[in-house]
């Protein structure tokens, strides 16, 4: 990333335009954090709510402090902050696009790609679970759009899904086996705060999110040990301690048979991986699962409660070797890292200011991991300073709640499958609908700025928006935008489905595929479902659901048609 310059501590109407009302400014926003739950949430499901509330509070936090810090030396950050202490909050100045692209001032508690995934795993986990194709398919190609921040293996994983014969098992971009950075642990907090028992239920999930962009076990053993870590925060009130970080790294190695049982992972991802590198998974796995008890070994051996925690987590870096390029995202060793970082630290605004002031390593995400178990826990309280769009992720989190919960929440709305076409540029997923902006994928968005800011060119610009739910984003866009994608449009969410309950990861037996199935209360075009058959001819699953959806929604002829349309394809 380029670094920033200038900060910016107070920014009066720094999103107000000449014709104001014409925008929403980013001024109006929430500028505190709403009062604690009411007298109603003081019984268990109320302190699930308020724990879930503050760790995506504190997550989000900790990622816009460490953002500021992020990728710089000493003598960038005092730019970057004009001096003042990294303990707070604060408007700054970076470049965005690459050299081609411009300088943004970034709000207070402007949050980095960390939360950006969060949020989108977030939107797409809804009353019947966990959407892989969802957030494989949508979310990801439409995230480059916004990203601020991101890694090199989430963009090119999020590059390659927007074709249409992508698929979240076989995402097989350029180096893609051996992508074992933290890009993935760093965005499955949603699968735990959605966790109806917390005891391990949210490990396939975990799984199938992680292999969407990364495929070297290194970063999928990582967001496991993460999300073992959260979930003993959520449950128990507490920051697992170097006996209990033991246990849950040595447990981690027995995840590997829900990679076996998963009918898509289990052969043809694993197969993939097995010809890409010439080893064997199941050796990789052990391999990176040993590391995970070493690095847990030697980081919470640091830790010491009689020690400055500034101290004893610099210990914990060079122990752990984070300033290193080879290893400062590693996927494993920054896990490690903010777990050991949270049982040090007495309260979660200690811990993210340490974290965000360890210049040299990967600062933003280890501080938002940090954040996300320090404010799961007894105690906790809100963040002395209000992240950005906090209004939306305590409504994110409540409703993450109420899903685990088995109480009725709203889904995000999203376009059919069938007919979705991701953008194909990162300047394309604004567009023009019904005479308004929108993001593909996202829905409406209103502006918050009355001029967009052009790259030297002229051919691409940046532009302040925020969605009808929510968040703001500034995104790419070009001069004159282009009408929505045919079959783009949202459609409503499906149907709740009878809730199952999700068997433990650490049950004895086979844990089967408990992907969500596609919904199926929506209409269908016999084209478009041939269409989207012969894009993914190679995927079965893919195919079922397709003849599903015509034998249900279509015609005795449509399904004629469909079924022929798959015979001549195959037979080719």
């Amino acid at each position: 990333m380029t670094e920033a310059t200038t900060a910016l501590h107070e920014q009066p109407g720094l999103f107000a335009g000449p014709d104001e009302e014409q925008f929403v400014p980013m001024r109006d926003m929430e500028t505190s954090l709403p009062g604690e739950p009411d007298a109603a949430a003081t019984d268990e499901s109320g302190e699930r709510a308020a724990r879930t509330r503050r760790s995506m509070l504190w997550a989000a936090y900790g990622d816009a402090l460490g953002f500021i810090s992020e990728l710089v030396d000493r003598k960038g950050l005092k730019r970057r902050t004009q001096g003042a202490p990294l303990d707070h909050l604060m408007g700054w100045e970076r470049r965005v696009g690459g050299r081609s692209g411009v300088r943004a001032l970034l709000p207070a508690g402007c949050w980095s790609d960390d939360t950006q995934l969060r949020m989108a795993v977030s939107r797409s986990i809804g009353s019947n679970g966990f959407d892989v194709e969802t957030f494989a398919r949508i979310e990801l190609p439409v995230w480059p759009s916004y990203a601020l921040g991101g890694g090199r293996a989430s963009k090119a994983a999020a590059k390659n899904l927007g074709k249409s014969s992508a698929l979240w098992y076989a995402n097989t971009y350029r180096g893609w086996e051996n992508a074992g950075g933290n890009g993935a642990a760093m965005r499955i907090q949603p699968h735990v705060w959605t966790s109806s028992g917390l005891d391990g239920d949210y490990m396939l999930d975990v799984i199938t999110d992680s292999v969407c962009t990364h495929g070297h076990p290194r970063a999928i053993v990582g967001a496991c040990f993460h999300a073992a870590t959260l979930a003993y925060c959520l449950e128990t009130g507490t920051v697992p301690h170097f006996r209990a970080c033991t246990e849950i790294a040595h447990g981690i190695g027995d995840m590997l048979r829900l990679v076996k049982d998963h009918r898509m992972l289990g052969s043809t991802w694993v197969g993939l991986w097995q010809q890409a590198t010439g080893q064997e998974f199941h050796d990789a796995w052990q391999a990176t699962s040993d590391e995970l008890s070493v690095a847990v070994n030697d980081a919470m051996g640091q830790v010491d409660a009689a020690e400055n925690v500034e101290a004893a987590y610099e210990r914990v870096v060079d122990r752990l070797g984070l300033r290193e390029p080879k290893q400062q995202g590693s996927g494993t060793l920054t896990t490690v890292a903010a777990v050991a970082l949270a049982a040090q630290a007495s309260k979660a605004h200690e811990g993210v200011v340490v974290a965000a002031n360890a210049v040299g390593t990967d600062t933003d995400t280890i501080a938002s991991m940090a954040g996300a178990l320090l404010g799961a826990c007894d105690g906790a309280a809100d963040p002395p300073e209000a992240p950005l769009d906090s209004e939306y992720l305590q409504r994110e989190a409540d409703r993450l709640t109420a899903i685990s919960q088995g109480r009725a929440a709203d889904s995000h709305r999203y376009p059919d499958i069938l007919t979705w076409s991701a953008p194909q540029t990162q300047a394309d997923a604004l567009v023009r609908h019904n005479g308004s902006l929108t993001v593909e994928g996202l829905g409406p968005v209103q502006r918050l700025e009355a001029d967009a800011k052009y790259e030297t060119r002229g051919d691409f610009a940046w532009e302040w928006v925020r969605t009808d739910f929510g968040q703001t984003l500034l995104i790419k866009r070009r001069p004159e935008v282009k009408p929505l994608e045919a079959g783009n449009d949202l459609t409503p969410p499906p149907a709740p489905r009878e809730r199952l309950t999700r068997r433990s990861s650490s049950a004895e037996g086979r844990i089967g595929d408990r992907s969500a199935p596609k919904p199926l209360d929506r209409g269908v075009k016999v084209d478009d479902a041939i269409q989207y058959a012969r894009d993914q001819i190679d995927d079965d699953k893919s195919l079922g659901y397709t003849v599903r959806r015509v034998a249900r929604d279509g015609t005795i002829a449509d399904l004629a048609a469909l079924v022929t349309a798959i015979r001549e394809d195959l037979r080719r």
